[in-house]
């Protein structure tokens, strides 16, 4: 593939591949967890995978979360479907040729795989509050001042803010 070919594949699909995925792979990722919903001989899928980052500032965190995952069954063979593990994993780009040409990422080479106990993840709207926060904290013209952990501006300013932006 040319690099002009590559180029109009990923703006094309900027917007269809996997975010979350995809701030790991530009950042660093920390820490992959997921239930297994599906195992064949090959493969295994997962429902959801929460995902745990650090952007490259090393300052801040991020999590997200990516849908319907699949990864090559080595490192989950003796876990069955149900079970729930947090593990550390590689975070790769890829061409996906299935319906059209598509730039999308995913994860292989899995290590330190842990079975956890189950748990829930956050939903949309908590994710979206995180996002709100970070850009809130990262425009806030008290950033100076502040240690990034306790907040110190007014309550019911940045109650209002954050209601309005959750609106966007």
């Amino acid at each position: 593939m040319s690099y002009d070919d590559y180029i109009e594949v990923q703006i094309k699909t900027a917007k269809q591949c996997r975010y979350d995925f995809q701030n790991c792979f530009y950042n660093t990722p920390m820490e992959f967890k997921g239930c297994i919903e599906k195992k064949n001989s090959k493969r295994v899928c997962f429902e959801r995978i929460f995902v745990t980052g650090m952007f490259s500032s090393g300052f801040d965190m991020f999590d997200g979360k990516e849908d319907h995952v699949w990864m090559d069954i080595k490192g989950f063979e003796n876990l069955k479907e149900g079970d729930c593990v947090s593990f550390f994993a590689e975070v790769y780009r890829y061409i996906k040729t299935g319906n059209g040409k598509a730039i999308d990422f995913g994860l292989r080479n899995p290590e330190g795989i842990k079975v956890i106990d189950p748990y829930a993840l956050p939903t949309d709207e908590e994710l979206k509050m995180q996002s709100i926060n970070m850009i809130i904290c990262e425009s806030c013209y008290l950033n100076e001042m502040c240690d990034r952990m306790n907040c110190i501006r007014n309550k019911k300013e940045l109650a209002r803010l954050r209601e309005s932006m959750m609106k966007l």
